[in-house]
């Protein structure tokens, strides 16, 4: 198994338990506060979703509306090259970049 197929599952999987613990967080804090009417910003998230290698290629291909966000650190980044069009944001900058993210586009995290 390569290098960099390893380091992208590892990270995927970190993303997707980091964004399973985000709606738990967010149903305590929910319960505490009065009930009020969902708006549609205020709306949960989709859960997160894994994506094939040939299908992400498949989107890109088409020039559907998604954003790559590279959440690996800078020496990940130079050893192994990052995918043309996306962002860098290493994991450990997200929750505070996150205002910085558009909300109108399919995000890919890798």
């Amino acid at each position: 198994m390569s290098r960099k197929f390893f380091m992208a599952c590892a990270m995927l999987a970190g993303i997707v338990l980091l964004m399973q613990g985000a709606p738990a967080q967010t149903q305590n804090t929910q319960q505490a506060a009065p009930e009020k009417k969902p708006s549609a910003q205020s709306q949960p998230a989709a859960a997160p979703q894994r994506i094939a290698v040939g299908d992400l290629k498949k989107k890109l291909e088409s020039g559907e509306k998604l954003l790559l966000i590279d959440v690996r650190e800078d020496w990940e980044l130079k050893a192994d090259g990052a995918i043309a069009g996306a962002i860098h944001i290493p994991v450990a900058d997200l929750d505070a970049r996150m205002k910085d993210i558009p909300k109108d586009v399919q995000l890919i995290f890798y």
